[in-house]
């Protein structure tokens, strides 16, 4: 138990609320380890069990070491100009990527409005008029010089419109039909078809002339609105380039912004049919505005200036949510993307800085932790394309320019699961290079019990409780060391703990009490346990009424009451099961029942051989050993584990064999090996209040009691009701080394020790055994001599 006096404080009010890893000093200092090397591979691995509070302290610690570290940089896509499935990655300054894409957004905007107006000007259009009238004037000139060459001669006509003009035979500068035609002499036709040879050669270079004319005026116009463009576009663009000087990618990917409008500038004077409400978009088509987003850029990933790195905690952490994706939309029942449809993943998020991931929801997600260790070799961050990577036919998709990664990646989980993967994957200890072990519990000194007060007024702070009185923190401290299993520890499960300090505050608060106390922690606790432990009581109910048997009352030979231990989800408990023997002559050693049955497991299985070691070794150093005995449990239906049962089970043998009965108040608990030593066994705290209970239903008689291993005893961290009984004289604990110490207790016989002449002082149980075991292997032997003789006397009957 804990004494409220030796903390030192009325209530935690008086106390500074904890702010540091309570009992996890070297996990703590095995973190700043991990988070100092910037090595390839040092990222960590922080194994505990759940609600010791890895994640809390790690977050926390990494949250005060980022705030001081520098702010990484902002990252953009931008269309590539020359490669559109490769979209180019920008690195900016923190809070500058929402910001370009304003400013880009802005400009774009004010181009589709200042282009057409530069172009419409006064001087632009009287220079593009100019222009077209000079080589309009020039090919008017060409044509009218091949008509007047045409005129001239008789044999040959023009008819159409200019670009469609036609040479045909004539007479006298008139057409001729085909019959008319067909019925001139030969000679008139063949100068006729000469000369119309001859114009319609003429007609085709005066056409060809009038074509180069009007391509020459539609360039030099277009010089003219590119030269008119640029002039718009250079001064809206070194004015933004101003803001990016320190970022040369930045400027590179303006000056091909600019580059392109200048080129595209057709597209800024879109007339009224190229709108997203003219024919194009009503007949279903892409609209138009979709050329503009190449001038756009896509903010993956955003800082805000002096915020420090960042710390990302990713609690769905599968490939996409983890790398980014590409995302698209249906266009006519195509899938079709770009790159302003890129979405960043926890990597994006946590470039520059930290990324916490809880290993086994990772290992859960299909290809999330082949993704994750891909991520972490190359150091690139790639967005994938969801309908890619689950290996369907995608007609357009994007290749985008790979981000540099600089994060650190720390995984939290189970112990198993760290080891499972140091065993199973070669690259895991490459890419995890660091450990940070957090331990279950901490030693249980006068510091630490006040740590536990730091960390209740840590949480009434947070969460608006009422403080907790010294007593109050006593019962908390206690129940931090029930929690570990031992009375020099306390637990280092810190969400207990807090569930505790939560359900005793609302107590308190149901009490009308300002100040939490003792018995509002004890009321919690009962409640709790109320919540939770239906399975025992109705366990102990059919006790109760004889369902299962339980009869600690007087002596019995062979029989004897070990302790199983049921697990219900968070509840344990223990209950009483006998265990029976019966020994008889024979040569089939001892039978495990439930082995027989399969219904023993491997440990349990290893348990029981140790018996028949123990009892070689004890009896039967330099004779044989004859014995058949059989071992069961009583209304045991499911499998029987470990090994905790062996030291009940050699008791009822061995009264089995010696006749000597067995205290049936008296249930025990403990392993063994050959030598007969008690060995410590798990959940013996939960055991002992499990028989207790039992003992409870059918009434104390002041005599009935429990045997315990000596090495358990520090493990015991028994309720106050139990301790009170032990106090009172009506329950017993009895704590023994080794088997010998548990017959006084059980019979009022002494074990005895082994004699020079490997015999055992009389009236002692193991005696009893010696004799009975020796008059075993004289039956046995008497059994053999009767069968043997008749075929002794066989051969004298022949040779007679």
């Amino acid at each position: 138990c804990c004494d409220p006096k030796t903390l030192g404080f009325e209530t935690t009010a008086e106390f500074e609320p904890l702010s540091g890893a309570l009992g996890q000093e070297e996990a703590m200092k095995a973190l700043a380890f991990g988070v100092s090397v910037a090595s390839k591979g040092y990222n960590i691995f922080a194994l505990g069990r759940a609600g010791s509070g890895r994640r809390t302290f790690i977050q926390r610690e990494l949250e005060n070491r980022a705030e001081k570290e520098p702010t990484p940089s902002s990252w953009c896509y931008g269309f590539n100009f020359k490669e559109p499935r490769n979209p180019v990655a920008l690195e900016l300054p923190a809070g500058s990527a929402k910001l370009l894409r304003a400013r880009l957004d802005a400009l774009v905007t004010d181009l589709k409005r200042a282009i057409p107006q530069a172009l419409e000007a006064d001087d632009v259009t009287n220079r593009r008029a100019a222009i077209y009238e000079d080589r309009g004037r020039e090919a008017t000139a060409a044509m009218e010089a091949f008509r007047k060459g045409v005129e001239d001669d008789s044999n040959v006509a023009l008819i159409g419109a200019q670009d469609g003009m036609v040479v045909v035979p004539a007479q006298e500068g008139e057409p001729v039909t085909k019959e008319a035609y067909e019925v001139l002499p030969e000679e008139v036709r063949q100068a006729i078809d000469e000369t119309v040879r001859d114009a319609s050669k003429k007609l085709f270079q005066t056409q060809r002339r009038m074509h180069e004319l009007q391509r020459e005026a539609s360039g030099l116009a277009d010089d003219l609105h590119r030269q008119v463009t640029r002039s718009v576009v250079e001064h809206r663009f070194s004015i933004l380039k101003e803001f990016y000087n320190e970022s040369p990618r930045v400027l590179r990917h303006l000056d091909e912004t600019a580059e392109d409008v200048v080129e595209n500038w057709e597209k800024f004077t879109a007339t009224d049919s190229q709108t997203p409400d003219g024919p194009q978009a009503m007949m279903g088509g892409p609209p138009p505005e979709d050329f503009f987003v190449r001038y756009r850029v896509n903010p993956i990933v955003t800082r805000d200036r002096n915020s420090g790195a960042p710390v990302i905690i990713e609690s769905n952490p599968n490939l996409w949510t983890l790398t980014g994706r590409i995302e698209g939309q249906v266009r006519f029942g195509v899938m079709v993307t770009d790159f302003t449809k890129i979405a960043p993943g926890a990597f994006h998020r946590a470039n520059g800085g930290y990324l916490i991931l809880h290993a086994e929801e990772l290992l859960s997600r299909p290809l999330a932790w082949t993704a994750l260790k891909r991520t972490l070799r190359t150091r690139e961050l790639r967005p994938e394309d969801p309908a890619a990577t689950a290996g369907m036919m995608v007609p357009e998709t994007l290749e985008p320019e790979p981000i540099p990664l600089n994060v650190k990646v720390i995984l939290i989980g189970e112990p198993s699961t760290y080891y499972r993967l140091q065993q199973a994957d070669p690259e895991f200890e490459e890419l995890f290079k660091v450990k940070v072990d957090f331990t279950p519990h901490m030693d249980r000194t006068p510091e630490a019990e006040k740590g536990y007060a730091s960390f209740v007024a840590a949480r009434c702070e947070r969460e608006g409780l009422p403080a907790f009185d010294a007593t109050a923190v006593a019962a908390v401290v206690e129940e931090g060391s029930r929690l570990a299993s031992n009375q020099w520890k306390l637990s280092t499960r810190f969400r207990a703990i807090r569930d505790l300090v939560r359900e005793a505050a609302h107590v308190a608060g149901g009490n009308e009490s300002e100040v939490v106390s003792r018995a509002h922690v004890e009321g919690a606790m009962r409640d709790r346990h109320l919540r939770n432990n239906r399975p025992h009581r109705e366990l102990l109910d059919l006790i109760k009424r004889g369902v299962l048997s339980f009869e600690p009352v007087g002596i019995e030979v062979g029989q004897i009451h070990g302790i199983g231990l049921i697990q219900v989800s968070d509840e344990a408990f223990g209950r009483p099961i006998r265990v029976m023997c019966s020994a008889y002559l024979g040569t089939d050693g001892v039978t495990n029942i439930e082995r027989e049955a399969l219904m023993s497991g491997r440990i349990h299985s290893k348990g029981f051989l140790i018996l028949q070691g123990y009892l070689g070794r004890t009896f039967a150093r330099s004779k044989p050993l004859l014995l058949s005995a059989s071992l069961s449990f009583d209304q045991l239906y499911e499998e029987i584990e470990g090994d905790s049962a062996s030291a009940a089970e050699l008791y009822a043998l061995l009264s089995a064999i010696s006749g000597v009965p067995l205290r049936q108040d008296i249930c025990i608990t403990g392993a063994i090996n050959q030598d007969g030593r008690i060995l410590p066994v798990g959940g013996v705290t939960e055991k002992v209040e499990g028989v207790f209970s039992a003992f409870e239903q059918l009434g104390f008689t002041g005599k009935q009691g429990v045997i315990v291993p000596r090495r358990n005893v520090e493990n015991l961290v028994l309720r106050r009701r139990v301790r009170d009984a032990v106090a009172e004289g009506d329950f017993h604990i009895y704590a023994i080394d080794r088997i010998e110490e548990g017959w006084p207790i059980l019979t009022g016989l002494e074990a005895g020790q082994i004699q020079k002449d490997e015999t055992f002082p009389s009236g002692t149980v193991h005696s009893l055994v010696g004799r009975q075991l020796d008059e075993f292997v004289r039956e046995w032997s008497s059994m053999g001599s009767e069968e043997q003789g008749p075929e002794q006397e066989e051969p004298q009957e022949e040779s007679k």
